[in-house]
């Protein structure tokens, strides 16, 4: 029997050369800190109740069972409890597992119990595992930026969870993982209990149908536009992403995620009826018109389902990959950009108009694109057109062309951006283009034998005109201002551009090609 009865600082060490045995189904109390270095083995009937303040596996011990190889039956539970008898409460626990997920191998408990208030916390620089079961019966296990393994070539077991007693995994975007390992077909629903916090129990269950994999989740809080970075959206998700990931096998796996009320935003609340399970796919959160399943009250848990909390089922028939994002979105206010931009452009159509034309690849809840346009002497962009959305009922996971011819007879640079506006309001921009004042350029002859005229007319600044051959060499370069002819000699036979600049700004306005033949 492990036993110490000094002060609160003292350690039990079991040294590198021993081998303590805990054979009977009486529990067996430890009242001060463990350091591991050597072997302990329990049969599958025996209890040891810790109550010290910190567990630790050195590298090389281990935790062995009634089996054979000591890891592949059943043994005994080890179970962190916080009210020491001796020393009252101690507080919250720690354990230095003295496992690695990366290299899979070092010391793991056979089972392990979590009956402390304040919880138990992963010490840094060792990831934790459980070869069979993992109870919660009173309070939280912190990761603590670590990982946690439950099972050993199977995916264990973890009983007792509820939005009172779980596995935190932490409100930042990277941190430890809870794993379950080689789940197959054959295990059917398989519970990952996580969530960020004490108060904001978001678990993630998992059906899988596909040959064993080992599989991963977490959960931080926040839905990121772009997964992992860019603005926020507290209006129309819960406040929370599930980052999970597996093996390489593409088959149909049903997930399903449970998040507490408290944490949607406003416009998910009002809308919650028509939410869905969202995936950050192709760059963007996707958009679900019409799910296959609705929202029910959270029945992640031990108990009775809970009524505060709500949780959504998506069943991906062609799985998904090994590592993704997913996150609870509304129908009614889907995901951030009604548009998403592959392409846009504005230019110099005429003397009376500017063309513009982009593209999309993907639209959501998209309505209506709106033309914004700013000349150089204006302080802001106002809206001078429309331009209806042509994706079947504002959705599109394909490319679309537009195109919009703009009245324009300024005299100076306008810009422009196209601002692509949602069923619900929500917006989205284009990058901004620059379009320059109508430029009147007449050359003749074209094609000349190497002496021509360039005429420009229209501009109302000063403007650069550069005469290039193909190889981008300047063989020659004239200023002119408001309007002006140039009578351009000497040049030997081929291809030149005739490029002009405007001089303030050196943006290029427009370009035309002249022929020289043989003289």
């Amino acid at each position: 029997m492990l036993w110490s009865a000094a002060s609160a600082q003292d350690t039990v060490f079991v040294p590198a050369v021993s081998r303590v045995g805990v054979l009977t189904g009486d529990p067996v109390s430890i009242y001060s800190n463990v350091v591991n270095e050597g072997a302990i083995l329990t049969n599958p009937n025996a209890v040891v109740n810790f109550y010290g303040k910190y567990w630790y596996n050195v590298v090389g011990s281990a935790l062995l069972d009634e089996s054979v190889d000591g890891v592949s039956g059943t043994g005994g539970v080890f179970r962190f409890l916080g009210n020491n008898p001796r020393y009252n409460n101690i507080g919250i626990q720690s354990i230095f597992g003295g496992y690695n997920v990366a290299g899979k191998s070092g010391t793991t408990f056979p089972n392990l119990e979590i009956d402390n208030p304040l919880g138990v916390l992963l010490a840094d620089l060792s990831d934790l595992k459980v070869r069979h079961n993992l109870h919660l019966v009173n309070g939280h296990l912190f990761l603590n930026g670590w990982n946690l393994v439950v099972g050993n070539n199977r995916p264990g077991t973890i009983t007792g969870y509820s939005d009172k007693s779980f596995i935190i995994t932490g409100p930042a975007i990277n941190g430890g993982f809870v794993y379950r390992e080689q789940v197959s077909a054959a295990d059917g629903d398989v519970v990952f209990p996580v969530g960020t916090n004490i108060a904001s129990y978001s678990p993630a269950q998992l059906k899988f149908s596909g040959t064993v994999e080992d599989f991963r989740v977490r959960v931080f809080d926040s839905v990121y536009q772009y997964a992992t970075s860019g603005p926020a959206n507290r209006k129309d998700f819960t406040n929370k992403t599930w980052n999970i990931g597996h093996g390489s096998q593409l088959v149909s796996t049903d997930l399903t995620l449970q998040h507490m009320n408290a944490d949607e935003g406003q416009d998910f609340s009002s809308f919650r009826s028509n939410s869905y399970v969202s995936r950050y796919d192709n760059s963007a959160w996707d958009f679900i018109d019409n799910p296959d399943y609705l929202p029910v009250a959270g029945a992640l848990t031990s108990g009775a389902a809970l009524r505060t909390s709500t949780m959504q089922m998506r069943r991906f028939s062609d799985g998904f990959g090994p590592n993704e994002y997913f996150a609870k979105a509304s129908v009614i206010y889907g995901p951030y950009s009604p548009a998403i931009y592959l392409y846009f452009n504005a230019w110099r159509l005429s003397k009376y108009f500017a063309q513009l034309e982009w593209t999309t690849t993907r639209e959501l809840n998209n309505s209506v694109f709106e033309i914004e346009r700013r000349y150089d002497q204006d302080t802001g962009f106002v809206k001078v057109g429309t331009v209806p959305t042509m994706a079947a009922n504002g959705n599109s996971t394909f490319k679309i062309d537009y195109k919009h011819a703009d009245p324009n007879q300024y005299g100076g640079w306008t810009y422009y951006r196209i601002k692509s506006v949602s069923k619900n309001g929500r917006t989205s921009y284009s990058e901004v283009k620059a379009v320059p004042p109508f430029l009147e350029v007449n050359i003749w002859p074209n094609p000349n034998r190497g002496q021509f005229q360039l005429r420009v007319q229209g501009n109302t600044g000063a403007v650069l005109v550069q005469i290039t051959n193909i190889l981008g060499q300047v063989m020659h370069q004239y200023e002119l201002v408001s309007q002006g002819t140039v009578y351009v000699n000497d040049l030997s036979k081929g291809t030149y551009l005739v490029v002009f600049y405007d001089k303030a700004t050196h943006r290029l306005m427009r370009t035309e090609k002249v022929i020289v033949i043989d003289r």
